[in-house]
This record gives C-alpha cells, structure tokens and sequence, in this order.
C-alpha cells in the first residue's frame, strides 16, 4: 500500500521517512507523539477518540496508563507543532472523549511504479493532491453532539510532564492468558521483552529530553492567580456571569486547596489588558497563571481554560469545555469545580471535595450580579450588592453564602454609607449570625462578625477570636487578614499587625485599599519615610485614590511638612466631592503649621454645621488635640464616645491625638474604649 505526505500550514509529514518538515527544515518528534499525528492526520475534521488512540499507539491486548500516556503525547505534539491549547490552530481537546485535528490538510498520495526507486535514490512518484476536509476554528465541532458520551467528573488532565521511571513501567502488562508451562514461559519472555521495548522508546527518549526542558517538579508551585475570563460575546451583557465565574474559581481554589491563590481584585486589574504571562506574574507574585475564555452562543456554551507555568510560560493543562445552557449556572458550577481539582492536580496540591449545593437558579443569577458590584467598592456599587443579595435570598432563603456576602457589604456601608454606622451593622450582624446558621464554616461572616464587634461594641476580645476564626476556615481571604490588621492597628500591636497586612497585600497584592491601609499602618507605628513609599506606589497604580491621598496627608504631617500635607487633604477632597473628615484632616494640618488663627476659625465653622450634616465629633476633637485646647478637645471626644461617632476607635493608635496624650482625661477615655493607654506615649513614640 503506497504511503502518504500530508500538509498542513507550513508543515509536511512523510509517513514513510516518519519525517516532518517545517517550512523545509527537518523537526525532531518522538515516536509515540508521530505516531499520534499520523492518526489525527488520517481523519482530519473528524472525532478520535481515547479508546482508538490507545488502539493505534500501544495495541488492543496491552493495557496502558492512558490518562498520563495519552496526555503526555498531545502536549509534546503541542510543544513541536507551537499549538495553543487555548486557541488552538492544530489539535482541539473534546473533553473526556478524545481530540480532532482542525487545520485543513492536504494528501500527497505517491503512485506506486516498477520500481520504487532509482539506483541513485532519488524517489521515482507521481503525486495526486486530495484536499481534506477542515473544521472552522471560531465555530463549535458541528456533528459531535450525537456522538458525545457524558462527560467525566474528572477528564483529560493534560499536564505537562516526564513519561513513569522505569520502576513505574510495570503499570504495562500482557493481558492474554496463557495456559500452559511453555505458554506461561513464553508469557513471562514476552512480558519481559514488552517491558523492555516500551522502556526503551518511551522512557530512555523522554529521558534524553528531560535533560533539555525546564519541567516543574510536583509541588514546586505555590501560588496561583485566576485572570479575568474573557468575554467572547459581542454584548457586555455577560459580564457578570463571566466575572462571577472567575470569582467563583478564585474562592473554589483559595477554600480547597493548599495553594495561595490571589484575590479576584487584584487579578481583576488585567481585566482586558494584554501583557505578558510573565510580567501579570510577577505584579502579583505567583507561580502560575490560569486564563480562559466564555462564549455563548445559542444554546452552546464553550468555556476553555488553561495553567500556565508563569516562570517559563509553559502549558501545564489546559482544557474545552462545550456544554448545553439548559442549567447554565448549574453547569458553570460543575466546571469551575473541575477546572479548580485539574490545577491543584497539576499543581501537586491537595483538593477537598465537597458537594456542590443546589441553589435556586435566580437565586445563584442574583448573586452573581452583587458581587459584581461588590467587587467595585464605591458606595453605589455597594448599594447594588446589597439590593441583589437580597433579592438572592428572597429567592433562597437558605442560602448562606449570600447572607455572608450581604453581611460584609453592609460592614462597608458602615464606613461609606451615612451618618449612624450603626445600623448597618446591625443588619451585618444578623446577615453574619444567619449565614454561620446555615453553614458554619463561612469564613467571611466571622470576618464580618469580626468587624461588628471592632466597629460596634468594642469587644476586642470577641473580635480576635472572630477573625482568628474566620482565618482558619478562610486562610487564603486578604479581607480578613486586611481587617484584622486593622483591628490590631487600634489595640496598638503594630508589629502583629504589619504581618496580617503583609499577609492581605501578598493575597491581593494590587488592591489600592489594602496598600493603602499598609502604608497607614506603618504611619501609626510611627515609621512615617517607610509609610510615604508605601503610599506612593498607591498613588503610581492609581492617582485618584482618595484614600491614598487622606493618608499621604496624615504622613506628610507627621514629618512636619504642613503645606504639603494642607495640599494633599484639598487635593482628596476635590476627589471626594467634599467630607466633614477631610476638612478637619486640612484644618488640624493647619494648626500643626502655625496658622491658629485659621485653624480657630474653620474648627469654630465645622461646630456650626446643622444637625442634619453629619460631623463625628472625633473629626473637631482632632483639630483642638492639634491646637493643644484639650478642653475643647476632650467635650468633643466624650460627646463622640456618648454617641459612638465614626472613628472613636483609632483615638488610641493615631497620631493625631498626639497633643492631648498628655491629659489624664485622654487616658480615661481610653480606659473607657477598653483600649490600653500605654500603647503609645505622651510623645507619640512607641513604648
């Protein structure tokens, strides 16, 4: 029977030679991936499935480990062929069933003659051109539906690694009986000769090629980040369940696995943006990157995903997914769950297996969309997760993780949300204490819980033990570690808490509130020149950042520059849109600069304000700390402590009350707060 040449894009086989060109330079393949290429080759457009390739590549009657064999062969044809399991040009993956080379390719079918060849060598053909078919690279495999089995709870791991070492080759074995001694005999000489060939064309080879590639060893990767899927729709309408799902693999891998896995916000930045693997890496410090795509289109929906190595940009698995929208949110939990077990596989990490929950599907819908708009942290957006999460439970009212999300979001609404704090922690506490009913292992409603009992009671030690909690079940959530270090800032343990906000940033290491937050934090552990570089790589990501220009302020006062500090607080305010607390950050930086005259007046301007303008009573207690009238400070700040104003809490840490440390009333109150007045002396210095 003649042998055939194939062609496809800039590539040539000859399956006589086993030779495959590129562009006309010979490329060096291994047996076993030719082999492969050949059989893809063979039905262009079309399904092969596992069970043929097994057949084809290691014969019906010997049995192979075909996950790790199979796999091992498509990546390494991958590898040669520069194929992007993402986007691929060549070899597209069927989860669970097989693979279909897509390219359209070309059959040179040689005539057979006389004589093969001449006595030169030379080849004596003449060739006919079939032109096979191809499929569509941007459309579904049309036609596989009727030939899908179902798919697998775990399928088609295509990690990237070495074939078994020779102890492992034992996993091969003979599967025809043998009945007699000399067939027993025969039995063992064949297995042993079986045993030996396989080792030699499969293992020596790859050992050979082991030397040359820089493959990963099993758990020598740590950390992980989950870029933002993207959105191939042509509508935005979607958003929010591609980004849901992106954040539903982030929490997938940060609750079950033993990897540290970077916060959605953080990787939500690259978020449309088109960088090197390698630099995304290194802004978040991580070792691997997971990116993928989602399309919906009819009634199909695709989702592909990938694990990239992000030292060497190298594919550790990579994976398709075409499903049905009948259950779409159903559906999209049962891949997230998938893709989540494939990277920490491929990750060498353990995976913890729960059952997924069943979730009215409005509900899931209405959760989905609130934290969406949780992610963007402005009070608006915040007052849209709080409307979905409801409507979520209102759909499902036992569903716990939208009552912790609705308890963290109205925590937020405490800070941005109007002028009693108080009842919105209120309602956090029992979004909090009903989530921990339906299920106790939510770390973020103790995180929240956490929160309620700094902001609200002031119970510091039913606060600690909160948060330990919710560390425990959540290590791997920055909010908690974020506001944990906050808590502890106020308690005056500044070393513990510069590690809990080290802890936060290397989670979610470009969220403008936590570096913010760090460099405040080490502005109340009186390291101000470590606190302004802090705050200016803020600034570097985001110029706009209110918050990071409130605390450039509070630092640039601390190292006596007024003016500048004056300019910063105009310049956050201008942001803001105006704030009673801004003013009065301006005004006690005009006091520290000599100018009590002004300070005097628009201190005297902020108490006039009219009842329905919120002004805490810590916001003038400050300027009259910067004026040195404790009188006048000390009536504002027990009036503040009567009514439990914003900011009663930081009195004991922050800098700026540094002028009345020294009134025996100042320790009183803190007496009062529950909070230790040692912590900081009269000065201002650390003890």
């Amino acid at each position: 029977m003649p042998q055939l040449c194939f062609r496809f894009d800039e590539f040539e086989l000859d399956t006589e030679s086993c030779e495959l060109l590129r562009s006309g330079h010979h490329v060096k393949l291994e047996r076993i991936p030719m082999q492969l290429l050949v059989l893809l080759l063979e039905n262009p457009g079309k399904l092969v499935r596992r069970e043929a390739i097994i057949e084809k590549l290691w014969g019906s009657n010997v049995f192979v480990e075909a996950e790790h064999s199979i796999n091992t062969a498509v990546n390494k044809l991958r590898a040669i062929l520069h194929d992007d399991s993402r986007n691929p040009r060549f070899i597209r993956t069927v989860v669970g069933q097989g693979y279909c080379f897509i390219a359209k390719v070309d059959v040179l079918e040689p005539v057979e003659t006389g004589s093969r060849e001449s006595s030169s060598g030379a080849a004596d053909r003449q060739e006919t051109f079939h032109t096979m078919p191809s499929i569509v690279d941007n459309k579904f495999l049309a036609g596989l539906s009727t030939e899908e089995e179902p798919v697998e709870t775990i399928d088609d791991p295509e990690t990237i690694e070495v074939e078994p070492p020779l102890q492992e080759a034992s996993t091969v074995t003979i599967k025809k009986p043998f009945h007699s001694k000399a067939g027993m005999v025969a039995g063992f000489i064949g297995s042993f000769a079986a045993l030996l060939i396989i080792v030699v064309v499969i293992y020596l080879p790859h050992r050979q090629e082991k030397a040359t590639q820089s493959q990963p060893e099993a758990g020598a990767l740590h950390s992980v980040a989950v870029l933002p899927f993207r959105n191939l729709a042509q509508t935005s309408e979607q958003d929010y369940l591609v980004d849901g799902m992106t954040d539903q693999l982030t929490t997938n891998l940060a609750r079950r696995t033993s990897l540290r896995v970077i916060s959605q916000r953080s990787a939500m930045q690259y978020k449309g943006v088109q960088k090197p693997i390698q630099e995304i890496a290194k802004a978040l410090n991580v070792d691997a990157i997971v990116e993928g795509s989602y399309l919906r289109a009819g009634k199909q929906v695709r989702i592909t995903a990938q694990l990239l190595d992000a030292h060497n940009d190298q594919h550790l698995w990579a994976q398709t997914y075409d499903e049905s929208d009948k259950d779409l949110l159903a559906m999209q939990d049962q891949v997230t769950n998938d893709i989540a077990q494939q990277v920490a596989i491929a990750l060498g990490s353990r995976f913890a297996r729960s059952k997924l929950r069943t979730v009215n599907p409005r509900a899931r819908d209405a959760y989905l969309r609130g934290r969406y708009f949780w992610n963007e942290r402005t009070l608006a957006a915040l007052t849209n997760s709080v409307k979905y999460y409801t409507a979520a439970i209102r759909e499902d009212p036992n569903y716990a993780d939208a009552y912790a999300a609705l308890a963290e979001a109205y925590v937020l609404l405490s800070i941005y949300g109007g002028p009693d704090p108080s009842i919105p922690l209120w309602k956090a506490q029992y979004a909090a204490e009903r989530a921990l009913d339906l299920d106790s292992s939510l770390g973020e409603a103790h995180t929240a819980l956490g929160a309620v009992k700094t902001d609200r009671d002031w119970d510091w030690a039913g606060a600690e033990k909160e948060y330990q909690r919710a560390l425990q079940l959540s290590p791997d959530d920055p909010t908690a570690h974020h506001w944990y270090s906050l808590h502890l800032s106020r308690l005056g343990r500044t070393r513990e808490a510069e590690v809990e906000i080290q802890r936060a940033l290397a989670l979610d290491p470009l969220s403008f509130i936590i570096n913010a937050d760090a460099a405040e934090t080490a502005y109340w552990a009186r390291n101000p020149n470590e606190a302004r570089i802090r705050v200016g790589a803020v600034l570097a990501l985001n110029p706009n950042f209110t918050e990071a220009h409130l605390v450039k302020g509070k630092i640039l006062e601390q190292l006596h520059q007024y003016k500048d500090a004056e300019a910063e607080f105009q310049t956050a305010k201008s942001l803001f849109g105006g704030g009673a607390n801004i003013d009065a950050l301006r005004v006690h930086a005009m006091a520290l600069g000599g100018e009590r005259a002004e300070a005097l007046k628009a201190v005297q301007h902020l108490e006039s304000e009219p009842p329905q303008a919120y002004v805490s009573g810590v916001d003038i207690g400050e300027v009259y700390c910067g004026l040195q009238q404790t009188d006048d400070a000390m009536k504002w700040l027990n009036r503040a402590y009567q009514r439990r104003d914003k900011g009663i809490d930081i009195v004991g840490i922050d800098p700026l009350f540094d002028g009345c440390r020294s009134d025996p009333r100042f320790n009183d109150l803190l007496n009062q707060l529950k909070l230790t007045p040692s912590k900081v002396q009269a000065d201002g210095r650390q003890p």
